[in-house]
């Protein structure tokens, strides 16, 4: 596998759902390239397939026709333990709500991905508080999730997505839960995050402040990806 392969490559995505007239046709031959240490914003209106998009680029769907590659590895070749292993190693997700265990504190949810992929219970304890640093949740660590504000929550989740050390992080409206004030901290948070681990990140999103903040945008537009470089709004 070559070093230079990117993060993440989709190329010639279709996407259909039904048949006959009922037939639609969320993708149409999309395709994009996301490299290490871009942070790429996904748009488009309501209803375009952002989700599904982010769905199939975290092995999490498979498309109609098309592939995706992580790090130049197909996923069409993969049997499940494997689409499994990469989504535990090489992916983070964060999505609209935060999905912590409400039993668990702050630290130990950033923990509990490691511990599954088997890392000792120190080692896991030691990263999560590195992680929750990072977000400014260092006092907070001992916290259960009822006892911590939406936008704590929700970067509890984003230190957690991180915990195994992903090459590509996918955010599907992080902040959609979120007041305008808490989203842009939020916000401001998750990119600190992503640029300070040095790793790729594709986020769909309507806030028009993040677009401007990031390297590039794909606007998905009518079955098809649109690289609209460096955008201003």
């Amino acid at each position: 596998m070559s070093e230079a392969a990117p993060v993440l490559e989709i190329r010639n995505l279709v996407r259909t759902f039904g048949a006959g007239p009922a037939k639609l046709d969320v993708f149409k031959s999309a395709n994009a390239i996301i490299r290490r240490g871009e942070i790429v914003t996904l748009v488009g209106p309501s209803g375009a397939g952002k989700s599904s998009l982010l769905h199939i680029a975290g092995l999490l769907e498979a498309p109609t026709s098309g592939e995706v590659l992580i790090e130049g590895r197909s996923a069409a070749s993969l049997n499940d333990r494997e689409r499994t292993t990469i989504r535990r190693t090489a992916l983070g997700f964060v999505y609209q709500f935060h999905h912590l265990l409400p039993e668990f504190s702050a630290v130990e949810n950033v923990m509990m991905p490691q511990r599954i992929a088997g890392v000792s219970a120190s080692a896991a304890r030691a990263e999560a508080l590195r992680l929750l640093d990072l977000v400014g949740l260092t006092a907070r660590a001992e916290h259960r999730p009822a006892q911590l504000s939406g936008g704590e929550q929700q970067r509890v989740a984003m230190a957690r997505a991180l915990a195994n050390k992903p090459k590509l992080l996918l955010a599907d409206e992080p902040t959609g839960n979120l007041d305008p004030k808490t989203a842009d901290k939020v916000f401001e948070v998750l990119l600190g995050l992503v640029r300070a681990e040095g790793l790729a990140a594709l986020i769909a999103t309507h806030n028009h402040k993040l677009i401007n903040h990031t390297d590039r945008t794909l606007l998905l537009h009518e079955g098809k990806l649109v690289d609209g470089g460096k955008l201003t709004v």
